[in-house]
């Protein structure tokens, strides 16, 4: 039997306008009029004798049949895209993404050239900024994060944050071939503006009766990684950060001690996730950051 479906461009109108919560933000994203949505979902409930809409002040909302239609239409919309997109071009466009400048300078930038040479057609544009900004206001398509806490709704933890005791080769104390954690703390140690957890390494590290430290005042991720290379002192930091030095051998882990601090963390614009350069770039992170975590020491 044939299937009854009602007309597909006003299930595209409605479905735009129910998961975007506007008629207009539907007509922008489908590049059509205000009132060809308007004139398309008002046509459909006429077809379906429901109302799946109501107006309100704000703006319009779905109602409670609105909203089941909607809880199976949408899927159905991104399966037929989705095999749309695997029967056409490789992902290409641009990609907007913003983070922050260390990790952007020592994880992130290093491997592009893997994405490059895995999506030739996408361009990445990063945008660096110190604050945890809302992806969804400022309109960046993705958005890569160090947070102390539990994520904002949405963002999934890509590279967990693990803090570790650094210092240039041959600097570390010594006593009987083993690391002197009472000369260590007697300085100089260097403190990073993020991870302030010296006592706390040290206690864990087993050093018995911890001396007051002299702390300097705490510097950016960059000053204290150039600082620990330069042999101005041992520092704790996020083994993500001074990966570079530690592969060159530039630092060194002074004890096998690593304290969980946080992570960074990945989120995705709603309104960016069904283009396809964008969650090329998505899965590629994923895979590139499950790659490193499995082949860290």
């Amino acid at each position: 039997m044939p299937r009854v479906l009602p007309p597909l461009n006003a299930l595209r109108a409605f479905e735009a306008a129910g998961r975007l919560g506007s008629f207009t933000r539907a007509a922008t994203e489908l590049n059509v009029s205000h009132s060809a949505i308007s004139r398309h979902v008002r046509g459909l409930e006429q077809r379906l004798n429901v109302h799946l809409f109501r107006t309100r002040n704000t703006g319009v909302e779905l109602t409670d049949q609105g909203r089941a239609y909607l809880a199976q239409i949408t899927p159905a919309f991104d399966l037929i895209a989705e095999a749309t997109e695997a029967l056409s071009v490789p992902p290409q466009g641009k990609v907007t993404l913003t983070t922050e400048s260390t990790i952007a300078q020592k994880w992130l930038v290093p491997r592009l050239g893997k994405l490059r040479a895995l999506h030739p057609d996408i361009t990445l544009e990063i945008s660096v900024s110190t604050q945890v900004m809302d992806i969804e206001a400022h309109d960046f398509d993705i958005g890569l994060r160090y947070l102390r806490s539990d994520p904002p709704q949405g963002y999934d933890l890509l590279l967990p944050s693990m803090v570790h005791a650094y210092a240039a080769p041959g600097f570390a104390p010594t006593a009987n071939g083993q690391l002197d954690l009472a000369a260590l703390a007697r300085g100089p140690l260097i403190e990073e503006a993020t991870f302030r957890l010296w006592p706390v390494w040290f206690e864990q590290a087993g050093l018995a009766e911890l001396p007051p430290l002299d702390l300097p005042h705490p510097l950016s991720a960059l000053l204290a990684i150039q600082s620990a290379v330069s042999g101005l002192g041992a520092v704790l930091m996020d083994e993500n950060l001074c990966e570079p030095e530690r592969r060159s051998g530039a630092l060194v882990e002074l004890a096998p001690l690593a304290l969980r601090f946080g992570g960074y963390y990945l989120a995705v614009n709603s309104r960016a996730h069904r283009r396809k350069p964008v969650r090329a770039v998505r899965q590629w992170l994923i895979d590139e950051a499950a790659r490193v975590r499995t082949a860290s020491p």
